[in-house]
């Protein structure tokens, strides 16, 4: 009977000695690839810089957010850079877009919305709260991808 009891408690908790360690199962190790693969500087809330290409944010290779009550989506062949405020008590962050045409965009957008890249180390994620600039370079040529 004793030994029957060891090895039933040591099936049950062999799952939750495996999840163990693994950062809350938060880290995506694939990112999404995008319809057009754009390259990026992205510069963290620490002032961490990191170049990648396949940027996105949540696999769209756009920004979405709201100029008060409408809705705005700025495709990145548009953007020329990004710079996030503050996040605000409704887990919101300003976005303040420069335009590649000219002129400037103010936009709110999701704090927790995901940036995905690829960097030569590795694939990187970042949420849109922690970022501080994105710098968009424009889409890799065919050739070289």
């Amino acid at each position: 009977m004793r030994k029957y009891l060891v090895l039933l408690s040591t099936i049950f908790a062999i799952p939750l000695l495996m999840g163990m360690g693994m950062n809350g199962g938060n880290v995506k190790h694939n990112i999404p690839v995008p319809d057009k693969n754009f390259t990026a500087t992205i510069v963290d809330s620490q002032g961490v810089t990191t170049k990648v290409t396949q940027i996105t944010f949540d696999g769209k290779t756009y920004l979405t957010g709201h100029k008060g009550n409408t809705t705005v989506t700025v495709p990145f062949d548009k953007i020329s850079s990004v710079q996030v405020g503050k996040l605000a008590e409704d887990k919101k962050a300003s976005a303040f877009i420069t335009l590649k045409a000219g002129g400037t965009l103010n936009i709110t957008v999701e704090g927790n919305l995901p940036c995905y890249g690829s960097a030569d180390f590795g694939n990187v994620q970042v949420e849109f709260k922690d970022i501080r600039k994105v710098d968009i370079h424009g889409i890799v040529p065919k050739e070289t991808q």
